[in-house]
């Protein structure tokens, strides 16, 4: 069976491979000829230094994006944050907030303003915004089922969560430390991401959130190591499909991920098993799993692979074994495809 070269990474809603096949003897690369130089590009525009010089004039791009869509299904893009002061609020269903300048502060009035008239949103999404923290939410919100905050430096949420009754999916890459107890009262959610935390425990809040089928937590990229273990609660989420704890200092798994009979998708790469842990072993459904950037220990890790019973695909870059070990583990899983990277021979 072939095997591959990947370079795999997985981000709050998606997974992402690549994968380049052994390789193979080439001829040489075709000639490629020079790309001309582009004209130059003055941001402002309408001067008269621009046209005498004969460069090409564009206006400036507007550092914040604001898009509104409409509950009667208009679009209106605004090109200032502050612009929003004199938006009705009541009348729209999406909302995205984003900046190109990172660290761009969102004024608490405008947050508020947000939650308090924002009654028939049903998608709100702010990214690379200061929003340093998260406004009130004063009344029950009965439509606004989806929810990314992404880059705003929050390390709280509100107790006042809990009126978002209708939300099915919460996507947060923020630093954060901890969830408050009124989380699990989200009883609709369905889609759970926590990137970039700083859980030092696992929140067991989640377990309250049985409609849950994807769960995502990922500590800080290259950040201290907080998170060592998990809670053995797992069969108060049936519905699980996907699961992934990325950058923590998991060594073992707790048996009630056995449990789990839907379980399509498991990542638990970058962090500190050294054999595959046997929660994973049987899982019926399980079809793809990334377990890079482990530490294995081949003797240990050998005779774990010999009781997985899931066929798939199994990916093991960047595990400190050798080729000949990698092409040991696929003869033993020969109904598995086995990705790995072929740089430690």
């Amino acid at each position: 069976m072939k095997k591959y070269i990947i370079v795999f990474s997985l981000s709050l809603l998606t997974l992402s491979v690549s994968a380049q096949k052994k390789k193979k003897k080439q001829g040489p690369p075709p000639a490629v000829k020079p790309i001309p130089e582009p004209p130059k590009v003055i941001e402002q525009a309408g001067t008269s230094e621009s046209m005498s010089a004969g460069m090409i004039s564009m206006p400036m791009r507007a550092v914040d994006q604001v898009r509104i869509k409409k509950t009667d299904g208009q679009d209106l893009n605004l090109e200032k944050l502050e612009e929003l002061v004199n938006i009705d609020l009541s009348q729209v269903s999406a909302l995205s907030l984003s900046s190109s300048i990172s660290g761009k502060k969102l004024s608490s009035e405008i947050l508020q303003k947000i939650m308090d008239e924002g009654s028939q949103m049903e998608s709100l999404e702010i990214s690379n915004l200061d929003i340093g923290t998260f406004p009130e939410i004063k009344a029950i919100h009965p439509k606004l089922k989806k929810i990314a905050l992404n880059k705003n430096e929050l390390s709280a949420l509100p107790a006042s969560i809990s009126n978002l009754t209708a939300l099915e999916e919460f996507d947060c890459d923020n630093p954060l430390t901890d969830l408050p107890a009124s989380f699990s009262q989200l009883k609709n959610l369905k889609q759970l991401g926590l990137n970039g935390n700083l859980f030092s425990t696992f929140p067991e809040q989640i377990f309250s959130l049985n409609k849950l089928s994807f769960l995502y937590l990922s500590g800080k990229y290259k950040g201290e190591i907080k998170l060592t273990d998990l809670p053995d609660l797992f069969e108060q989420l049936p519905e699980l499909k996907e699961i992934g704890v990325e950058h923590a200092g998991l060594s073992t798994l707790p048996t009630s991920i056995a449990t789990l009979k839907k379980l399509e998708k498991a990542n638990f790469s970058f962090n500190q098993f050294t054999s595959f842990p046997a929660a994973l072993y049987d899982n019926p459904k399980l079809v793809y799993v990334p377990f890079t950037n482990n530490p294995l220990q081949w003797e240990p890790f050998l005779a774990s692979v010999k009781k997985i019973k899931w066929s798939g695909l199994f990916f093991l870059n960047d595990t400190g074994l050798t080729r000949k070990q990698y092409e040991q583990v696929q003869q033993i899983l020969n109904k598995t495809d086995v990705y790995y990277d072929e740089m430690n021979d």
